[in-house]
Formats: structure tokens, C-alpha cells, sequence
């Protein structure tokens, strides 16, 4: 079996364009109504990909803490998307031990198409 982690970091570019060519807005527009707003909220984005929506919570005001365990895919949204509002971290499923030592308490936590399973 291939390690889903190694797969993403082989294919970042591929995979990073394919996220980005569908805007955050589009695939969170039911969630708008019900995200927090305010002045100094802090967002967890596990399993951050592209940075598509790490990207979009920050230009809403967030601050981001962005986790994605794929060096490449975190590499490539760096790049895509060098906002100071989103600090990268390397941590995973299930533990998010680096996010824990972090001891920062979140007013949302989004998980977009982590636990996607692959048939054939």
C-alpha cells in the first residue's frame, strides 16, 4: 500500500494546481453563515494542502495555523501563498501532538477532505 503522506509530497505541484483551479469561497460557501467573526480569532486548518483555505480564513481575518504532514504540498503553499497571518507546521492525524505543544486554544477548526478514501 502507498503512504497517502508520500503520495501527496511526490505529486504536490500536480495536486496544488488541481485545489487551487476551485476557489475556497466556492467549495465553503455553505460554512460562511456559521464561521466566527471578530477581531483576533485563530483558525486550525488540518490537512492544509495547497493552502487554498488557509489562504481564504486569513483574508478573512484569521489567523492561521496551517498543518499539512507533506513537505512538498507545504512547500508548494508556502509559495502559493506567503501570508504572515498563516504559520506552517508539520504534524498529522491523530495525534496533532505539534499543534497540542502548541497550547493555543482555536475558534475554528476545519478539516476539508482529509479523510478521503480512494477505491480501486
Amino acid at each position: 500500500m502507498i503512504d497517502p503522506i508520500s503520495a501527496y509530497h511526490a505529486k504536490a505541484s500536480v495536486l496544488a494546481a488541481r485545489y487551487e483551479a476551485v476557489t475556497a469561497k466556492t467549495v465553503h460557501a455553505a460554512l460562511l453563515s456559521f464561521l466566527p467573526q471578530g477581531a483576533g480569532l485563530l483558525a486550525l486548518d488540518v490537512g492544509a494542502g495547497s493552502g487554498r483555505d488557509a489562504a481564504w480564513l486569513a483574508g478573512l481575518g484569521y489567523e492561521v495555523v496551517a498543518v499539512e504532514p507533506a513537505a512538498g504540498m507545504r512547500a508548494e503553499a508556502q509559495e502559493r501563498h506567503p501570508d504572515p497571518r498563516i504559520r506552517w507546521l508539520d504534524d498529522r492525524l491523530p495525534d496533532l501532538a505539534a499543534v497540542h505543544r502548541l497550547g493555543l486554544a482555536f475558534d475554528l477548526i476545519l478539516l476539508s477532505a482529509v479523510w478521503m478514501r480512494r477505491r480501486g
